[in-house]
């Protein structure tokens, strides 16, 4: 197994020393999973407890104020900050933890406590499900410096950039996000982004693009009707989408993966490659593997972006890896 890859160690029951040494701020998104990880706080201080000998919880009151506490957290010497929500918590923190494309303190390791809807993330960590679990990886998994993406796009007729940890993309998977970000998610994330994505799938029009990419081989250069492109830093996305398997997040390369347009009937057949992993067993993919992309609209057509299950504009756009610049913490084979 690669360094950056699963481990397959789990805890055994009642076992786990308290880590005494480190210092965690725990920053929890009330809102996610439907509500669950604000009534949860409880049980999450009692957990906290027993896994460290020095944290705190704080509970954040807006969308952006996760990358507030965590960029706080990183000037006041914390050892740790953990996401304690889902994909988009993770995000947000992890935009407070990154200033200009390096961390804000390089002794200040992310870390993910599951507690949303969207778990894509947890899936590449290898973070187990149960809280006290996650506690316990939180306090004696394995810390790697790890990579992380740096997007720029078009908000409201400004150039914006946002960093990304796990996935990006562009075109209808862009689209899937913001119809899934509207509706509750009660469901569970991959119900969600499966329904999400049948209902814009059903209407959406292929966008011409112009792409270039700069590859271990030199630049390339795509062109053409586009469906969906996935830029992959992490493994899964959208509910269990495995569109960076082989990659670590340690490599200094993003997984992509472009989709043309095929029939009705023929998304349908290989829709199931995008989770098994098996993509290049589906019509009209193509596959790099690159440090960076970007991507031109042709004709002035509109193809949203998508970082970490958000969908924050559209293009023209650009993605760029920045490598190993994050400490994160996860159940990592060494």
């Amino acid at each position: 197994m690669s360094i950056g890859g699963h481990n397959t160690f789990r805890r055994p029951e009642e076992s786990g020393a308290r880590n005494t040494q480190e210092r965690i701020r725990l920053i929890v998104n009330p809102r996610a999973g439907a509500g669950r990880a604000g009534t949860g706080i409880d049980a999450l201080k009692r957990a906290a407890d027993r896994a460290f000998a020095q944290w705190e919880i704080k509970v954040t009151q807006a969308p952006g104020h996760a990358s507030e506490l965590a960029s706080e957290a990183a000037t006041e010497g914390f050892d740790l900050v953990a996401a304690v929500g889902g994909d988009g918590t993770c995000h947000e923190v992890v935009n407070g933890l990154i200033k200009d494309g390096r961390a804000r303190n390089r002794k200040t390791a992310f870390a993910v406590v599951p507690a949303g809807t969207g778990g894509d993330l947890t899936r590449t960590l290898g973070v187990p499900k149960r809280l006290q679990d996650a506690l316990w990886l939180a306090a004696t998994g394995i810390t790697l410096p790890s990579d992380v993406g740096v997007a720029t796009f078009t908000d409201q007729g400004e150039q914006r950039s946002r960093v990304f940890i796990n996935v990006a993309g562009f075109g209808a998977n862009g689209a899937v996000a913001q119809t899934a970000n509207n509706k509750s998610k009660k469901l569970g994330g991959r119900v969600t982004f499966l329904l999400s994505t049948i209902e814009v799938l059903a209407s959406y029009q292929p966008t011409p693009v112009n792409i270039t990419l700069h590859t271990p081989n030199g630049e390339q250069h795509w062109s053409g009707p586009l469906v969906s492109g996935f830029v992959a830093n992490g493994a899964y996305c959208g509910g269990g989408m495995w569109v960076g398997k082989g990659g670590t997040m340690q490599d200094g390369l993003f997984n992509i993966t472009m989709i043309e347009p095929t029939s009705r009937v023929r998304q349908a057949i290989d829709g199931r490659y995008l989770f098994n992993g098996n993509l290049s067993r589906a019509r009209g993919i193509h596959q790099y593997l690159a440090t960076s992309l970007s991507i031109e609209p042709i004709n002035e057509a509109v193809v949203p972006i998508e970082l970490d299950g958000e969908s924050p504009g559209h293009g023209p756009a650009e993605f760029k890896i920045v490598p190993r610049c994050l400490p994160v913490r996860g159940g990592w084979m060494p």
